[in-house]
């Protein structure tokens, strides 16, 4: 098979585990190929063509982890199976979780952030909240926390200060 067949078959393979359109294209992969000769059998170069391809598809996810969305859950290659976990639990560490309001009703908790990663869907969905929910009270959110703990992950919760207390923290002029 013709070198740039080659590239084709690979990359044609690898965009068939994207749901939405391609990650990847001929053109991004060619160049980077190194240069063999007419002695080099079928499996050197596609060890050849699979290592741009992984590379490339790495450097693609660790600038946006957000691309693994595009990915099927699973897919047949085990090692781009391990790049998309990488590049999914690096999104996952991204968010942040908004504690708003302090009053008698408890606080509520902003997972909309959560709800847009791959996992945070997964775990939110596990837990019988649908995509629409965007907010939570301390116990469902410490629902949560515990499956988070199940894989040792911990949220990163930030403190968004209430109406009254952005109005006195204002600095004003004597």
């Amino acid at each position: 098979m013709p070198r740039a067949d080659r590239i084709a078959h690979w990359v044609d393979g690898l965009n068939d585990f994207v749901e939405t359109g391609s990650l990847v294209a001929r053109v991004d992969i060619e160049p980077h190929v190194e240069a063999g000769d007419d002695t080099d059998t079928d499996a050197v170069w596609d060890v050849r063509i699979q290592k741009v391809l992984f590379t490339v598809v790495k450097e693609r996810l660790d600038a946006k982890p957000e691309l693994n969305q595009r990915f099927k859950a699973t897919t047949d290659w085990k090692f781009l199976n391990q790049i998309l976990t990488m590049a999914r639990v690096k999104e996952l560490t991204r968010v942040k979780i908004v504690k708003k309001g302090r009053s008698a009703g408890g606080a509520g908790f902003d997972v909309d952030e959560l709800s847009h990663t791959y996992y945070g869907r997964q775990i939110l969905g596990g837990l019988g909240f649908t995509k629409r929910r965007k907010v939570l009270d301390k116990t469902e959110f410490e629902q949560v926390k515990a499956e988070f703990v199940k894989i040792k992950l911990a949220l990163p919760e930030a403190v968004e200060p209430t109406t009254t207390e952005k109005y006195f923290a204002l600095d004003v002029a004597p």
